[in-house]
């Protein structure tokens, strides 16, 4: 039985089963020196996770070869911590690289930009200009939330303004960086990317699609719509409109409850406007593109432009660890009301979700963004039997098809119609209408 390796491939971990030319490898040394730093492990299978082993021909040549190759060809130049970890007999190298203390890190021989790597997932990628330019970016004191817009700022809402801040003082807007100096010699103001998108009424003016584009489709496909809404305005009315929304179209299973119909979310409301309110908190600002939000029948898509910010790992999600793309933006969203506490958003969203019985939400990093998955499907508990879990199943679905079923238990059709003929026989659900549209509710 092959010995199978801990863990798996992402965006600090990327596997060889045989040591590759070292172009191959420099590459992936400066994708991680761009992000947070990373470990690629030499004899070990990247689909099986299977541990293969190093020979000695592999073990001299990345010892003594490969930091110099490595350093040579990269600017600014990377070290490299190289060491072994046995797994009974067998051995694997693992060449280990910090985050770049000055980015971007390029191949010399591509030069710049060509040279520029990223990690998306587990996979090495050219950078795009966008992820370039926050490397710069990151390099100086200055945040893009702070830059200036060519726009007067008699454009910004001073009622928004003096309930945040209960001044709209000049002195005080420069301090909080809602406007900037436009002009020492004329002593001219402009807003800031912060103060637009806070304080005025149509920021996608400014900034391209800093907007919400919200979409319900029919079926898990994403090929037929059934509805699209472009949510537009400040920061605030973009998280309670686009909140007001979808939580609308979440509600299912309504009863009356004494002379007024309620009904039960898919996601919990707290899961829900937590996700909605770090999306627009964190986004990339200064990539042309919208946050989406799409609803399908089995799942929520929440998909946001930019990676995580900082040296942000997705195993620490929920942890605590907050990094701030946006800190004025953060900071005036507090004044504002919009975020409460910072570091406690993704804690919430999963304690959320447990707590109402659906599965822990899933994110997904790609090469510049960054989606958010929650489904509809019940947290599974280890020792629960198929009939367990189908009920289960019952009290998120109100009405399950034999379809939801088959997926949902990785079962045959005919192994699902038995399973679900089972609960009939024992009084628990009932079938109702006939062929194609023949669906299942629980018996309260």
């Amino acid at each position: 039985m092959s010995l199978i390796y801990p863990d798996r491939e992402s965006k600090t971990l990327e596997f060889k089963s045989a040591l590759p030319n070292f172009q191959t490898l420099i590459r992936t040394c400066v994708a991680f020196a761009n992000g947070i730093g990373g470990k690629i492990v030499i004899g070990v299978d990247d689909t099986s996770k299977a541990i293969l082993g190093i020979d000695n021909k592999t073990r001299d040549r990345v010892y003594d070869e490969f930091p110099n190759s490595l350093y040579d060809a990269t600017s600014p130049n990377l070290f490299a911590e190289i060491y072994e970890k046995r797994f009974d007999d067998l051995s694997v190298m693992i060449i280990e690289i910090p985050y770049g203390l000055k980015k971007p890190v390029f191949v010399k021989s591509e030069g710049m930009p060509k040279g520029v790597y990223l990690r998306a997932g587990s996979s090495t990628r050219k950078a795009s200009q966008e992820y370039i330019d926050e490397l710069l970016r990151e390099s100086t004191p200055n945040h893009f939330d702070e830059e200036k817009i060519d726009a007067d700022i008699s454009i910004l809402s001073k009622e928004q303004i003096k309930t945040a801040l209960k001044t709209v003082s000049t002195e005080r807007l420069l301090h909080e960086k809602i406007i900037r100096i436009k002009s020492n010699r004329e002593k001219k103001y402009c807003p800031t990317v912060s103060g637009i998108l806070c304080f005025y009424n149509q920021p996608d003016q400014f900034i391209p699609e800093a907007l919400i584009y919200c979409t319900r489709f029919h079926g898990t496909s994403g090929r037929n719509i059934i509805q699209t809404e472009a949510i537009h305005g400040n920061i605030e009315k973009q998280i309670e409109t686009a909140f007001q929304l979808v939580k609308s179209w979440l509600i299912r299973d309504y009863q009356l409850q004494n002379t007024k119909l309620k009904g039960r979310t898919l996601v919990p409301e707290d899961a829900l406007r937590e996700a909605i309110t770090n999306a627009l908190i964190h986004r990339k600002y200064w990539i042309p593109g919208a946050t989406k939000i799409a609803l399908y029948d089995d799942r929520l898509e929440i998909f946001n432009p930019g990676s995580f910010p900082g040296l942000f790992d997705l195993n620490q999600l929920g942890d605590g660890t907050t990094y701030l793309r946006n800190p004025t933006l953060a900071r005036l969203a507090r004044r504002l009301g919009v975020v409460e506490k910072l570091g406690t958003g993704i804690h919430l969203i999963f304690e959320s979700c447990r707590n109402a019985g659906i599965k822990k939400p899933l994110y997904i990093e790609g090469a510049d963004s960054v989606k958010l998955i929650f489904s509809f499907l019940p947290n599974e508990k280890p020792t629960s039997s198929d009939e367990e879990r189908l009920l289960d199943l019952f009290q998120i679905k109100p009405e399950v098809k034999l379809s939801d079923v088959e997926n949902y238990l990785n079962v045959s059709r005919n192994t699902a119609t038995r399973k679900l003929s089972r609960l009939m026989d024992n009084g628990k659900i009932q079938r109702l209408g006939r062929g194609p549209a023949v669906r299942y509710v629980l018996i309260s």
